[in-house]
């Protein structure tokens, strides 16, 4: 093991914690939704307030992965050991997860399911990338 990759990889660990627990519990609240709407699509009615307390969950961790990818990337010392470019990609990627996630839910409740299921996959998609991101290994630069 190189000693200066160790020694540049845990110089300020708290915010790239703080990111992969947020990219966590994004992941967790998009497994509850999927079971939740698994529910759903049986006609198990009971399920709904589970779901839309998913959705708010949800927004909660991609906010709190969205300032956290931000802050990884912005403040000094706090960068992944991928780079600043690595950090503004995990920014970006967390930003368009947050983003999707509104209109999303919008057409779970308002719009049509046929909207609403591709915006979910687009939004799971997202968020998994954001995750490989975030715990990828690999040093890039």
């Amino acid at each position: 093991m190189d000693p200066n990759t160790t020694a540049e990889r845990t110089r300020n660990p708290t915010w790239l914690l703080l990111l992969r627990i947020a990219v966590g519990a994004s992941l967790a609240a998009l497994l509850w939704e999927f079971v939740t709407a698994g529910q759903l699509i049986t006609y198990n009615m009971d399920a709904l307030p589970l779901h839309y307390g998913g959705a708010f969950a949800l927004h909660a961790a991609s906010g709190v992965q969205l300032l956290a990818a931000v802050l990884v990337w912005r403040l000094p010392g706090a960068g992944s050991p991928g780079g600043p470019g690595h950090d503004r990609l995990v920014a970006a990627v967390s930003l368009l997860a947050f983003v999707v996630g509104f209109p999303q839910a919008a057409l779970g409740t308002y719009g049509p399911l046929q909207a609403h299921v591709p915006l979910a996959m687009l939004l799971v998609a997202l968020v998994v990338w954001s995750a490989v991101l975030v715990f990828s290994r690999r040093r890039t630069g």
